[in-house]
């Protein structure tokens, strides 16, 4: 309904939609006085820079200078840069990288995607650490026992362990139980570097989990629940309520 101020790889951004619904992502100030476009309105499918009114098409090109006429022709110094997107998983995909012909596919979990799990549940947070440090956390099982005890009480043995690398996807799968126990508590942990990951917390009940850099020192952490319990929309969202709880307000603190 209204733009959106974001920023990612250090880069200020504002995300808004046209008039056909596609999403946009230009840089966030206005070319001509430095207006926050995040600010600003779409009107008639256009972005309107809240300071002078100045407008952008989804291409960049600025279409409208209101102070010198609605017939006068906009310099093409005033185009923002409009940044490549593609929508998909429910989320929006930003090509940082050179201009090229075709984009890379958008790469994503077939453990999810196209099963017969239902994503019920989103929701993010944004932590004071590099992103790196956040896909190694959630590669890092073996800290559970300790760190969220609550949750894997006297478990602290990981075995069997097994690590894999195919390509750019990594795969982790073990079981962490007692010293003196053979069965315990089974997981999977994928990453798709660079920065998705994958966890099975059950044979029910399976994260998706986006670790984006916002700068060198901030990480916007997004993550979403798929289960399998129950096919029931209203049930179903609860489960995964409960469980987005657990996540904001004991695992991150407790992380």
């Amino acid at each position: 309904k209204k733009p959106v101020g974001v920023k990612r790889l250090d880069r200020k951004l504002v995300l808004w939609r046209d008039g056909a619904g596609r999403a946009v992502a230009m840089p966030s100030s206005c070319p001509h006085r430095g207006g926050a476009l995040e600010q600003g309105r779409v009107i008639d499918g256009e972005l309107a820079c809240p300071w002078h009114g100045f407008r952008f098409a989804s291409d960049g090109a600025c279409t409208l200078m209101p102070c010198e006429g609605v017939d006068a022709t906009p310099p093409r110094a005033l185009a923002l840069q409009a940044y490549r997107l593609q929508e998909q998983h429910g989320l929006i995909w930003l090509w940082h990288g050179d201009e090229r012909e075709g984009l890379p596919p958008v790469r994503f979990f077939d453990d999810v995607v196209g099963s017969e799990f239902r994503a019920t549940s989103q929701s993010s947070y944004v932590l004071p650490y590099h992103y790196s440090r956040m896909v190694e956390t959630n590669l890092d099982l073996h800290h559970s026992p300790f760190v969220h005890r609550g949750f894997f009480p006297n478990k602290p043995r990981v075995d069997p362990f097994e690590a894999r690398i195919e390509d750019d996807r990594i795969y982790t799968e073990g079981t962490m139980r007692r010293e003196d126990a053979e069965t315990g508590f089974d997981f999977r942990v994928d990453c798709l570097l660079p920065n998705l990951g994958y966890i099975r917390l059950s044979p029910k009940l399976h994260i998706v989990i986006a670790a984006t850099p916002i700068d060198d020192d901030h990480t916007w952490m997004w993550f979403r629940y798929y289960q399998d319990y129950t096919r029931l929309r209203t049930i179903g969202r609860f489960i995964s309520w409960v469980a987005i709880q657990s996540e904001m307000w004991v695992v991150q603190r407790q992380d």
